[in-house]
């Protein structure tokens, strides 16, 4: 009678061990996903006025011309290494930027040239709003030692239409 009670009790430790095993690993999952780097845009607003067409950041308050769209790292740990490409449809770089690191929390003014500025304004004037426009983001960061990498496809929806002028939201998804 009491080797089936300590058969029983020695059955009750290895499942509570085994509970604790799983509880541990899910914790440790949980605390690795919360080192891992978010890397995204902010709103981004086109503003078309007569044949000019002007960025403006929501998170700024400045309302002179901008030619810089903002990169932000919204996860918990930092990014490193990161190169970006501004592409042409699938493979043709139109822009290429390298940033050291991006801290948790940080944000990073990425500029836009002449041909990034001339792919806008075609996607605008032939009225699409799919913009043949992506972002190409590849980084590194402390919890995995492989290379990330992050396509954004731009998009590009109506927002306002005053008289004189013409407000587009730009969207990274």
């Amino acid at each position: 009678m009491i080797n089936i009670i300590s058969a029983i009790g020695s059955i009750g430790t290895f499942i509570m061990a085994l509970f604790y095993f799983v509880s541990v690993s899910v914790q440790l999952y949980q605390l690795k996903i919360s080192f891992l780097p978010a890397l995204g845009f902010n709103q981004i607003l086109l503003e078309r006025e007569k044949d000019q067409l002007n960025i403006m950041n929501s998170a700024t308050e400045e309302h002179h011309h901008k030619d810089y769209i903002k990169l932000y790292n919204l996860g918990g740990g930092a990014a490193k290494k990161i190169a970006i490409e501004v592409l042409l449809g699938n493979d043709k770089v139109i822009q290429k930027k390298y940033v050291n690191i991006l801290p948790s929390k940080e944000g990073y003014m990425l500029p836009i040239n002449k041909n990034v500025y001339e792919e806008l304004e075609r996607t605008i004037e032939n009225n699409g709003y799919e913009a043949d426009l992506n972002v190409r983001m590849t980084y590194y960061h402390n919890v995995s030692r492989k290379q990330q990498e992050v396509i954004l496809k731009g998009q590009i929806d109506r927002f306002n239409t005053y008289n004189n002028k013409e407000i587009y939201d730009l969207q990274f998804i």
